[in-house]
């Protein structure tokens, strides 16, 4: 069984993005009465023409107070973005290896602390630019052994509700560990939680009865229920863009997306693709991955 949640960690850099996540993580710390960190990566200077980063000392750089002064404006603006009443730890963390990689210091900064959700905020990515410039926020899904929820900055869409758990189910071990994740999110908030079976368009009959096997086992999974337990079929060969569009005219209801991720690496991910990074990349809610 996954280890309850007891602590949210919500990398900061002072984007509209990076606000809707503590907004959400914020949203989050209050339902489940959990500590909430806001955490900022301190970015390693331009590179002079004679460095050798062998050499460098990260506490001897000549503009390390201008970026500890950038930190802290970035976590100044994601207070702001707190309900006042709600305490938050603040932590800087820098990469003395100049590896210029913020997802191994965020990556680094979780592991080992058993029951730790990350927010973190992210842009959508399109085509040639998903694949080229890749995020943050993808980079760490990879690195990290505990869930993540991606939010993104969308119009119109308050990232500081929860109104409905969808929780898309297939049977697999990684879609059990998503589903008790789900249940505990959904009792703290009282909501309903929506289970998604995706089956191809022209399946046969005996893809019903898998169905209803999937749903019994993630009834099972869920445990207690504060609210309903609905059961939806999606019909269709793209499954991603099935759960995505579900999302969309569940837009009302506040939905937040709770799903497994499979294990197939960062650049076959990116090469290949798979459900979990086309439903990040796609839909217009908060999105939790769990591995």
């Amino acid at each position: 069984m996954p280890t309850p949640i007891t602590r949210l960690v919500v990398p900061v850099d002072g984007s509209p993005a990076a606000g809707a996540a503590v907004r959400h993580a914020g949203h989050l710390a209050t339902l489940l009465q959990v500590p909430l960190r806001l955490l900022h990566v301190l970015p390693l200077p331009p590179a002079e023409l004679s460095d050798i980063p062998a050499n460098r000392q990260a506490t001897a750089d000549h503009d390390l107070a201008i970026r500890r002064e950038r930190a802290e404006t970035a976590i100044a603006r994601a207070r702001e973005a707190l309900d006042p009443a709600l305490e938050a730890e603040e932590r800087m963390v820098e990469d003395a290896r100049f590896l210029r990689s913020p997802e191994r210091a965020i990556a680094e900064h979780v592991a080992g602390e058993a029951g730790c959700l990350l927010v973190m905020g992210a842009r959508h990515l399109r085509g040639v630019d998903r694949f080229v410039q890749g995020s943050v926020s993808h980079g760490v899904l990879h690195q990290v052994g505990c869930p993540v929820t991606i939010v993104h900055d969308e119009p119109g869409v308050d990232p500081a509700a929860i109104g409905r758990v969808l929780l898309p189910v297939d049977g697999s071990e990684h879609a059990r560990r998503a589903a008790c994740l789900a249940g505990e999110l959904a009792r703290a908030a009282g909501v309903a939680v929506e289970l998604l079976f995706c089956r191809p368009g022209q399946a046969a009959d005996s893809e019903a009865d898998s169905a209803s096997a999937v749903f019994r086992r993630a009834r099972e999974t869920l445990g207690e229920a504060s609210a309903e337990v609905v059961e939806t079929v999606l019909p269709a060969e793209r499954f991603a863009e099935a759960i995505v569009e579900l999302a969309r005219r569940r837009q009302a209801e506040r939905p937040l997306i709770v799903m497994g991720r499979r294990g197939l690496g960062r650049w076959r991910e990116s090469l290949l693709g798979s459900v979990s990074h086309r439903v990040i990349n796609l839909a217009p809610c908060p999105v939790c991955v769990v591995p």
